[in-house]
């Protein structure tokens, strides 16, 4: 049963980036760069803000039944779930007990009962749903555990992408102007003149002090090292 991680796409995010650089026809720069910019804004709040949610695409396409395995290890628990039969409409789906979902079919409702369960079950978990066919397509958005810093790490071992944190709405506004950060640096190295002055202004406006860290008059803040050799006598 193939499980693959996911990115939720954010075209609005890459529109308002581009319109805010004074660029929404996206000529000073192709969308896949502003689309790599919102990816880059993203990566970096999930590490700031410890973020930890992210969304699985399950297929069913072993029998078509229910329970089907979740497979990531870093699965803590599930907040949404959705499924989207082959051809058909997607679905919101409602967590309820186990004996909720199993009984289903015999309830006078059941048409119109789209519910859940997830099961630990020898040291797997199980997702059990109603309705379940053939090429279902399920998506769950989850907590996860953060290993450490190299979770999110660009790049895997083999050299693959790695999936980001799902970021949740209230990190729209700041992924849009750290996206916008970005692209005015491109700009500025990019582009002389008129238009170089145009991204001068844009990180000027974008820009908070908390984003440059670093430490300044570092020189004369610190002595030079002075090291004294000893000899034995």
């Amino acid at each position: 049963m193939p499980t693959q991680i996911v990115n939720i796409s954010n075209n609005e995010a890459i529109g308002e980036v581009a319109l805010k650089c004074g660029d929404p026809w996206f000529k000073d720069f192709p969308r896949n760069i502003y689309s790599q910019a919102v990816y880059r804004a993203e990566r970096a709040i999930a590490k700031l803000y410890g973020v930890m949610e992210r969304s699985v695409t399950i297929t069913n396409d072993d029998t078509g039944t229910s329970p089907i395995v979740i497979e990531p290890l870093n699965f803590n628990g599930a907040w949404r779930i959705t499924v989207t039969p082959d051809g058909g409409t997607e679905t919101l789906y409602e967590e309820v007990s186990l004996e909720k979902v199993l009984d289903n079919a015999n309830s006078s409702t059941a048409s119109t009962n789209y519910f859940y369960h997830i099961l630990f079950n020898a040291n797997q978990r199980e997702l059990y749903y109603t309705f379940p066919e053939l090429d279902d397509e399920i998506t769950i958005y989850y907590t996860s555990s953060i290993a450490g810093e190299e979770d999110y790490e660009e790049l895997d071992d083999e050299g693959n992408l790695q999936a980001i944190p799902v970021l949740p709405n209230k990190y729209f506004e700041e992924t849009v102007r750290q996206a916008v950060r970005y692209m005015a640096k491109l700009g500025l190295a990019q582009f002389e003149g008129l238009k170089a002055q145009k991204y001068g202004r844009v990180l000027q406006v974008y820009t908070r002090k908390r984003d440059e860290v670093e430490e300044r008059h570092l020189e004369r803040s610190r002595p030079w090292i002075e090291v004294t050799p000893w000899y034995p006598v």
